[in-house]
């Protein structure tokens, strides 16, 4: 029997249990037992312009992932991650916004845009927006701000506008300006400032009147079928304003992407993103960095994920006795990092290759983050570009983690015996039943059986790797539930959304 078939065999062939899924569709505070897919890649937004762009076809990124709206609900995922909905220009990724309350951008018009939310929705999917906040592009220069319109009260006072000849503002009197960049306390380094982005303008959120429209511009956006938030860069502006917009918009998931490399201040900033002040439950979910930066800085050095017997990264830090499992969100690749090209198709630099090849690698590193605590996400291309085998294994993962029960709290116990024969191996204790998973080397270095447990069934495998599951009463191989239809709500426009006063006000 073919690899394929084996695979085709563990997607489509176990029992078919399509009953839908009652589960409340909400942010969980703790337990959250989602997976996500980051829908796009950094060309994405190229897709749909074929005299620029030939080799990216002739339809229009929303237009894409519409279409494969069936195959992304039937790999099981819950959310899927999409990229900037506002307008960025005629041609871009969505990182410089220029009019947040236009829908219609480089990845599809309006109506594909509406289209391919309800296709998601329809299935049980939960979008979730890319919230670009902390700076803003002029309309057609440096401080224009168009829809909604804003002055220069709006910019921090520290900006490079105020300061470069070219920005046609040089020079502005402070008292024409914004509040200096804000001091991330008491979760950054103690005397630093929120990050201050170069390219564009940096946004003042301590003006209410921003804090207004940013509200309106998320309830425009849920009113048009997204669900949560994935918040840009979160290091360039305090965690406080990000728990007011997520204590208004009341977003069924957020993530921030806080600076790459501070996973001590990231921690931090969680604990100041709850909208219910020390209450770990109420706070926003980070980008767990650490984790995948150990893995793919450590592909088949097998002891070193252990870590200090809690797991990798966020997912194992214990710091204050908190879970702060609970709160990441793992992850291999994103639109920023692996493989990226300029417009003229030559490669960024740094960026000439993958972070993980289509080989052993990524399989390695999806059977370990799509099989432990935290939220996973995965990669668009590693699922709808790089093959039918790496998608069925990928999709045999999902399926193994939801007949388990893992969540993002789920405890994790790394397997000695199997460190000592140079693999790794770890129990993840599921709500429905426990999961066992092995990494590296073979059957003869690690199965469950050598650690005393029994009663479990072989539910997937790849290149060097395997898990398994215990249910009780030990069935036979189950297929998970799909999800119910989420209703389409109805699309109000920025301009009929009232958001009172004290709404701005923490």
């Amino acid at each position: 029997m073919t690899m394929r078939i084996v695979w085709l065999k563990l997607a489509f062939s176990v029992v078919l249990a399509v009953t839908p899924c009652t589960r409340a569709q909400a942010q969980a505070g703790f337990d959250d037992d989602r997976v996500m897919l980051q829908g796009f890649y950094w060309e994405s937004y190229r897709h749909g312009n074929p005299v620029r762009f030939p080799q990216f076809g002739d339809k229009k990124w929303y237009v894409i992932v519409g279409e494969n709206a069936e195959t992304i609900r039937q790999a099981r995922f819950d959310l899927i991650w999409l990229p900037p909905p506002c307008y960025s220009g005629d041609l871009c990724a969505g990182y410089a916004p220029k009019q947040y309350y236009k829908l219609d951008n480089s990845y599809g018009s309006f109506a594909q845009h509406r289209a391919m939310l309800g296709a998601l929705l329809q299935r049980g999917i939960e979008p979730v927006a890319d919230i670009v906040i902390n700076h803003r592009d002029g309309n057609t220069g440096w401080v224009d701000f168009k829809n909604p319109d804003w002055g220069l009260w709006a910019i921090c006072a520290d900006d490079e506008a105020f300061s470069k000849p070219e920005s046609g503002v040089a020079g502005t009197p402070m008292s024409q300006r914004g509040a200096p960049e804000e001091r991330p306390i008491p979760y950054g380094v103690p005397g630093s400032t929120d990050y201050a982005y170069h390219a564009y303008r940096d946004l003042d959120h301590t003006n209410p009147q921003v804090r207004r429209d940013i509200i309106r511009y998320l309830l425009m956006l849920k009113s048009f079928g997204y669900r949560g938030w994935r918040y840009d860069m979160v290091h360039g502006y305090h965690a406080r304003w990000l728990a007011l917009y997520n204590k208004r918009s009341k977003p069924t998931f957020s993530v921030g992407e806080y600076d790459w490399a501070k996973h001590t201040e990231s921690r931090g900033w969680v604990w100041w993103t709850a909208t219910t002040p020390n209450d770990l439950r109420t706070a926003s979910s980070v980008f767990d960095f650490s984790t995948r930066d150990t893995l793919k800085n450590n592909k088949s050095n097998y002891a070193i994920w252990t870590g200090f017997g809690n797991g990798l990264g966020m997912v194992g830090d214990t710091t204050d006795g908190q879970p702060w499992k609970q709160r990441a969100v793992t992850f291999l690749e994103n639109h920023d990092t692996g493989y990226r090209t300029r417009e003229d198709g030559t490669f960024e630099d740094q960026h000439q290759f993958d972070s993980f090849a289509n080989t052993w690698e990524v399989e390695q590193a999806y059977a370990q983050i799509l099989t432990h605590p935290g939220v996973p996400c995965v990669f668009w291309k590693h699922y709808i570009d790089w093959g039918n085998e790496l998608r069925y294994k990928i999709r045999a993962l999902i399926n193994v983690r939801k007949i388990a029960g893992v969540k993002s709290g789920s405890a994790l116990n790394p397997q000695d015996n199997a460190r000592q024969k140079g693999v790794y191996a770890a129990m993840v204790a599921g709500l429905k039943g426990d999961l066992y998973v092995r990494i590296g080397g073979s059957d003869a270095d690690w199965q469950p059986s050598y650690s005393n447990y029994r009663d479990y069934r072989e539910y997937a495998y790849g290149a060097g790797w395997k898990v398994w599951v215990k249910l009780p009463s030990n069935p036979d191989l189950r297929q998970a539930p799909l999800k119910s239809p989420i209703p389409v709500p109805q699309f109000q426009p920025a301009d009929q959304i009232n958001i009172p006063t004290e709404w701005a006000n923490p």
